[in-house]
C-alpha cells in the first residue's frame, strides 16, 4: 500500500443500498450510460454487462470469450477484458458533466448469460480462482481526481467508498501488517483465529485461517480441509442458531490487543460487527443479523 498524502475522494453509495441487498455504487464505463454495481470486497475487477458500455465496445468477437467464476455462488460468466475509463460516484441521471473520479484499467464485459443486468465492483485482493483479476484490474488502485493519482488504500463505511489514505481518514484506525505473495504481485490475507462455543467439541473448537471481509455475501463461510472441521458438524451445513463465534486478527494468541475483532452469536438479529481493521480496505460499525456456515474443500 502506498504511502498517505492529503487527497481523497468519497464515492457515495446509491440510495437504496442497505444491508439486505448489498452496498452500491453508481459508475459510467466507457462512454455508457450510469449503471449501479455492487460493492465487491471477495473479487477483484469490475464485471459489468456488455450494453452497459458505450458504442465503441459493442463490436467484439464472442469465439474470444473467457470465463470469470465466483466460488461463492457459483455463478460463471463469459466475456472479454476490455479497457475503459470507469468514472465513479456519477447518479443514475448523470450527463456527463461534472468533477468524478476516473479509473483507467481493464473491466470484464459480459456477454453471457445474454439476460445479465447486474454488475460487480471488485475491490478486493490476494483472491485467487477466475474471480481475481489481480491488482491491474482492481478500479480502486488505478483512480485520479482532478488529474492527481489518489493513493492505494480505501475506507468502506455506510455511506460509501472513501478513496485515498489521509493522515486524516486513517489515524483512528490500528493496522495489520500483510504479507507479499509468492509470486509477489499482490498481498496475501491477513491470518486470523476463529473459535466456536463447545457446542461442537468437548472443549469448544478453534482454527487459524485466512481473513476475508467480503462485501459480496450475507453469510460468513468458513473454508477448511475436512479433516479439521468442526467434529460435530457437517460439510455445506448451517450453524444452528445460539453458536457464539470469535475472529480475531492477528490471532488472539499473538497480541493481547487485535487490530481486528469480531464476536457474535449465530441467529442474533442484534449482532454488531465492530471492525477496526486496515488492510487495503477498512470498515467501520453496522448493525446485522448474523449467521455461519461451513464448507470444506
Amino acid at each position: 500500500m502506498d504511502q498517505a498524502n492529503d487527497i481523497s475522494y468519497e464515492v457515495p453509495f446509491t440510495s437504496d443500498s442497505n444491508l439486505s441487498i448489498g452496498f452500491h455504487v453508481g459508475a459510467a464505463l466507457g462512454g455508457g450510460a450510469p449503471h449501479a454495481f455492487l460493492v465487491d470486497t471477495g473479487s477483484v475487477g469490475i464485471l459489468v454487462p456488455r450494453q452497459v458500455l458505450g458504442p465503441n465496445y459493442q463490436d467484439f468477437d464472442p469465439s474470444q470469450d473467457v470465463e470469470f467464476g465466483y466460488i461463492s455462488s457459483g455463478n460463471v460468466y463469459r466475456g472479454q477484458w476490455v479497457k475503459v475509463p470507469v468514472v465513479l460516484g456519477v447518479p443514475a441521471e448523470w450527463d456527463g458533466t461534472g468533477d468524478y473520479p476516473i479509473a483507467h484499467g481493464e473491466v470484464f464485459a459480459v456477454d453471457q448469460p445474454a439476460g445479465f443486468d447486474g454488475g460487480l465492483l471488485g475491490i478486493g485482493f490476494g483472491i485467487g480462482g477466475l474471480a481475481d483479476g489481480g491488482p491491474a484490474s482492481n478500479p480502486l488502485l488505478h483512480v485520479a481526481y482532478r488529474e492527481a493519482q489518489l493513493g492505494h488504500g480505501y475506507i468502506i463505511s455506510t455511506q460509501g467508498i472513501n478513496i485515498g489514505r489521509t493522515p486524516s481518514n486513517t489515524d483512528c484506525f490500528l493496522l495489520i501488517p500483510l504479507d507479499r505473495n509468492p509470486s509477489g504481485n499482490d498481498w496475501m490475507q491477513p491470518p486470523a483465529s476463529v473459535s466456536l462455543t463447545d457446542d461442537f467439541s468437548a472443549d469448544g473448537f478453534s482454527t487459524m485461517l485466512p481473513l476475508l471481509v467480503d462485501t459480496g455475501i450475507d453469510n460468513m463461510i468458513l473454508w477448511m480441509s475436512a479433516d479439521s472441521a468442526p467434529p460435530n458438524l457437517p460439510s455445506d451445513s448451517a450453524f444452528p442458531g445460539g453458536i457464539a463465534i470469535t475472529a480475531s486478527a492477528p490471532p488472539a494468541d499473538e497480541i493481547s490487543q487485535p487490530a481486528f475483532q469480531y464476536s457474535f452469536v449465530t441467529g442474533d438479529v442484534r449482532g454488531q460487527t465492530c471492525w477496526r481493521a486496515l488492510t487495503t480496505f477498512m470498515t467501520r460499525t453496522w448493525d446485522r443479523s448474523v449467521s455461519g456456515f461451513l464448507r470444506s474443500n
